[in-house]
């Protein structure tokens, strides 16, 4: 087992630039797969497991003869076995970029794997904090999912629903 403190992968895609954007959550999404049924996403693209943020995946995408990006999954503690790990964001990248390029996912970058994502999301129908990218509290809300882009779904106290990209806020559970 090749315990790792994270892991650095760098993927091709084929994909229109506005959807690589998904490869984080995607990424989270394979984390928790390969951890088991206790952990879960933390929208956009962290896994917690006991009440405690274990694995968070960042993204950086740029152009060197077409897209490049670079997935880096870090660990809290060398917990999981980084080899299936990558194997399983790997697999999970190819097909959904197979998808996207026989032109069966229009509908949005998550759209092929928003159900897997929804079912694995912490805080699902509990109030949540939405924070600033400076970490101040914007307002308490109550999760309600995910759309076919990625964006957050709420209900804030006054009824409204909104929708947020995770370059507007991020989520704290309560």
């Amino acid at each position: 087992m090749a315990e790792r403190d994270s892991i650095e992968i760098e993927l091709r895609p084929r994909v229109p630039m506005p959807y690589v954007q998904a490869l984080g959550g995607l990424a989270a999404l394979a984390v928790c797969e390969t951890m088991g049924e206790d952990a879960r996403i933390l929208w956009p693209a962290s896994v917690i497991a006991d009440g405690a943020v274990v694995a968070r995946a960042r993204l950086r995408a740029g152009y060197d003869c077409g897209v490049i990006v670079q997935l880096n999954v870090s660990f809290a503690e060398p917990r999981a076995d980084a080899d299936e790990i990558e194997s399983a964001i790997r697999a999970r990248a190819d097909a959904w970029e197979q998808v996207i390029g026989a032109g069966r996912s229009s509908a949005g970058p998550f759209a092929q794997f928003a159900g897997d994502y929804f079912d694995r999301m912490a805080g699902m129908g509990e109030q949540v904090e939405l924070l600033f990218p400076n970490g101040n509290v914007y307002c308490t809300a109550q999760l309600e999912g995910i759309d076919v882009w990625g964006r957050i779904c709420v209900e804030t106290a006054d009824g409204r629903d909104t929708e947020y990209a995770p370059e507007q806020v991020t989520l704290r559970l309560l």
